[in-house]
Formats: C-alpha cells, structure tokens, sequence
C-alpha cells in the first residue's frame, strides 16, 4: 500500500510539474557553435520559456530571429540593413562606435534575453549578468564571416525552430548558396581580382579577411594582396605591380550606381595613375553599394549570390 500511494505521490507531482511548464512555455537552450566554444563559450543558456522581449547588441542574429518568430524589442540602427517590418515598434540604439553607451538603457527595457557581441563580455555583459539579466553572446564586428554566420544561425535554428519551416528554410538557403559557389570556383579559377574600400579621397584596399575581399574567396576569385590585417590604406606605388583582372569597388553609397558616380570623378582628378592599373582602365571594375562592407547576418547570402551573379556575368561566364 506505501509503495503504491509513492507511485500515487510521484505521479501527481509530475503531472503538476508538467502544468505548470505548460503554463510556463518550454524551456530553451541555446548551445554555442564551435567557433564560440573555442573563446571559452561552452555552456549554453537555458532560459524557462520561450523569450517575449529579446535585446540584440549585435546586428549579426537580428534577421535569423526575426525569421524564427523571436520578438526583437530592440536592435542597433544600421545604415547597411534595412530592418523588416515586424521590428516597426522596436527601440534601434546607436552602437556603432558608441563607447559612451547607456546599458542602464537596456536594462531598463527588462529584457528576458540580450545578444551582446562576445567582445562586450567584460563591459555590458558584466552589466547584465549582475542585473539578473541572461545573455548569450555571438561572433560580432565590423566584418563576421560567412561560416561564422552559418553556425551562429544553425544554433539560432536549433533554439528557435529546428523544425520551422522558416528554419528549413534558412537552411536551403546556405545548401543552394554553396551549391552554386562550387560551380562558380570551377568558372573563376584563374581569375584574380584587387578589391577597393573607398570614401574619395581615401582609398583602402582589403585583403581575403575583409567582408567584400572574403566573398571574392568564396567565389573563387583570388586576391592580389596579401596582409595580416583585413584591409590597409593603400599604397599607391605597390598598386600598379598587383595587375588584377577586375577590380570590386566598394563604399558607403547606398547603390552601385552611385558609388560608381562617385569614384569616378576621384578617377578624373588623377587619370594618369588610375588608368595605369590595366583593369580600371579595361572597364573590368565593379561598384558595389553599400552593404556589401559589413556583414549583418543571413543577408550574406544574398550578398554573396548577387556578387556570384554579377562577376559571372561580366566574364561572360
């Protein structure tokens, strides 16, 4: 008889407990990809339920949650993304930059989760942890690449939505994307390229570990410069020995068009030296807008299409 009312006891405990995580929402973990176990990052966040007001520091994740349904509250202002509709009534923060920023603004919010950029870890994150506050943190930054955003992504899609439809279909996007990346490298193989960061009259020049110069990469476009930093003032002299076959122009103009516009008349204060680098002169130059300067999340693989796109086809390929 003491043995069934136990069975009786733990029965109904567990039915209560299952109530009340009904009445709650389900729990949800948010593991950290490789790259962010790497840094130390190896214990993933549980949150009780299902998050209702979620803060992102970081533009990266913004649009991957936004797809799973997450209810951002919050985000920074960007002049690279244009945020979608179901983000009309969130708060967009000025971070970029911004050393002087308020958290106390974000915790004010009351936010059942904020994702900070891992490199605000001992800053805003302690900030946070201290006010009770969770937080998981991602790869973030000026430039963020494509397999970081991947895996950043498939953990979002883990957390949010592993079986969604949207989820699926984020993950078809990244298959088709490397899909047609393979078949473009085989076309590009022998086609080497110098790609310009410019805000005339400054002239920058970036390397593979630049967001734009990584993209030519995954096309299969090889880069003329070398460097340990992602991209350098350039040094005009060292320019004329690179001889690329095209050239990927890239700046703050919101179209292609005007950037063009732009760096054109730059071109015209000094013919003689710009039009002795063969690919400039040749017309094999490409002005690209503005988002293709920074990395903001799955966008990138739209980016890197419409690079894949516009390169073949100025081959003819």
């Amino acid at each position: 008889m003491k043995k069934l009312l136990s069975l009786i006891l733990a029965a109904a405990m567990a039915l209560g407990a299952l109530s009340f995580a009904a009445a709650e929402g389900t729990a949800v973990t948010i593991e950290y990809p490789e790259n962010m176990q790497a840094l130390g990052y190896t214990e993933p966040v549980i949150l009780e339920k299902m998050p209702e007001r979620v803060v992102s520091m970081s533009t990266s994740p913004v649009l991957a949650l936004c797809n799973l349904g997450v209810k951002i509250i919050a985000a920074p202002a960007s002049s690279v993304v244009t945020w979608p509709e179901s983000m009309a009534d969130a708060v967009l923060m000025q971070l970029a930059h911004n050393t002087n920023f308020d958290i106390e603004t974000v915790v004010a919010m009351e936010p059942d989760l904020v994702i900070l950029g891992y490199t605000s870890a001992d800053t805003y994150g302690k900030v946070l942890s201290e006010a009770g506050i969770p937080v998981y943190y991602v790869d973030a930054g000026h430039t963020v690449s494509y397999d970081s955003i991947k895996a950043q992504t498939v953990a979002l899609i883990d957390a949010f939505g592993k079986d969604s439809e949207a989820g699926k279909e984020m993950m078809r996007a990244f298959a088709e994307l490397e899909d047609k990346l393979a078949a473009a490298k085989d076309k590009l193989a022998d086609k080497t390229v110098m790609v310009l960061q410019s805000a005339p009259p400054a002239h920058y020049i970036q390397t593979v570990g630049g967001t734009l110069g990584s993209m030519a990469a995954m096309i299969g476009l090889s880069n003329v410069y070398e460097s340990m930093a992602p991209m350098a003032q350039i040094d005009y002299e060292t320019a004329l020995d690179l001889h690329p076959d095209m050239v990927l122009a890239v700046g703050m103009s919101p179209t292609g068009e005007a950037h063009k516009a732009l760096m054109e008349a730059d071109f015209a204060n000094n013919p003689e030296y710009w039009n002795s680098i063969e690919a400039i002169a040749n017309g094999d130059i490409l002005y690209l807008p503005v988002y293709f300067i920074s990395s903001a999340g799955i966008n990138v693989v739209d980016h890197i299409n419409e690079l894949a796109d516009l390169v073949l086809a100025h081959f003819g390929l």
